[in-house]
């Protein structure tokens, strides 16, 4: 027995409801690295192990809701236009979060060097996270408003430009990584907790677009 129309609008609205659940865990995690990075500049070293694990355990809870998700879209995919955008949106969303907890990993294991993060580059890192934590936000925004094109439009354009300040911050941040470590094991791994982080917000931006083209075709 196939969906009727309004079967479908319920199946989309549940879908939508389900993933603003999962950016406010999203939310949660990017928050809880900020917290980690200042921790990090205070030296407080098992408080830094114990954000991580935080970061690790909402990480964990997001890839478990979102393949549940997953699971309740296939079952109503066949009778939804835009499957394919619901589809790799779902899909984004985890990887920005498993690149969150990567860029977290990274200075995790920082810390276990009992290496100190120079001021330039822990400001770097501490602003970068919370754009991070801006475009989080702004992309729950997004899936909120999804029925008003204008609005959804309006926060995009937002996205995209923290995503662009965040490219100059991370540029800026591997330069410092170079001068200030050279070849060392500090500088690789701090270089790529930038890098995971600004794969996350590379990722955010294009959950941004896909988001704003389903809001389009509404």
């Amino acid at each position: 027995m196939g969906y009727q129309s309004g079967d479908v609008s319920l199946a989309e609205s549940s879908i939508v409801e389900k993933m603003i659940a999962i950016y406010r865990m999203l939310s949660d995690e990017v928050r809880e690295l900020n917290s980690m990075i200042r921790e990090f500049d205070i030296s407080q070293s098992l408080l830094v192990e114990k954000r991580y694990e935080r970061v690790r355990k909402i990480k964990n809870d997001i890839e478990g809701e979102s393949l549940n998700l997953m699971e309740y879209f296939v079952k109503v995919a066949e009778y939804i236009s835009s499957r394919e955008l619901y589809a790799t949106i779902i899909e984004s969303t985890m990887r920005i979060s498993e690149d969150l907890e990567a860029s977290a990993y990274r200075l995790y294991l920082v810390n276990k060097l009992g290496s100190r993060v120079p001021d330039k580059i822990f400001a770097i890192l501490s602003e970068v996270s919370r754009r991070a934590i801006t475009m989080v936000d702004l992309l729950s925004d997004m899936l909120r408003n999804i029925g008003n094109e204008k609005v959804v439009r309006s926060l995009y354009v937002e996205i995209a430009k923290l995503e662009d300040s965040i490219d100059e911050f991370y540029r800026e941040g591997g330069l410092e990584c170079v001068k200030t470590y050279g070849g060392s094991p500090e500088s690789l791994v701090l270089k790529e907790a930038l890098d995971k982080l600004e794969e996350a917000a590379d990722t955010a931006k294009r959950v941004a677009t896909y988001i704003w083209f389903l809001s389009s075709f509404k």
